[in-house]
């Protein structure tokens, strides 16, 4: 495997959320949006949860040290978003 460097990471992710509201805009374009911040971090978080959690198969130690939150927070999270 190929190692990808933080930075070019984060413009890969910078660029799908870019596009992604992009067309999320031009969608809804006419239609009231309000909470924009909520709404995107709600439909966010729990799927970044879920697939980090795969990708560390299950390790919740390794999951919450790529998420960058505490261990507390992680299962906090997966109890209010019912991820097992």
């Amino acid at each position: 495997k190929k190692k990808m460097d933080q930075d070019k990471s984060n413009k890969l992710l910078r660029e799908f959320v870019r596009q992604s509201m992009k067309e999320y805009f031009k969608k809804t374009d006419g239609f009231p949006i309000n909470n924009i911040y909520g709404l995107v971090v709600g439909e966010v978080e729990k799927p970044l949860i879920e697939e980090t959690i795969k990708y560390c198969k299950g390790n919740q130690s390794k999951a919450s040290e790529i998420l960058g939150l505490s261990r507390g927070t992680l299962r906090k999270k997966m109890k209010q978003y019912n991820i097992t």
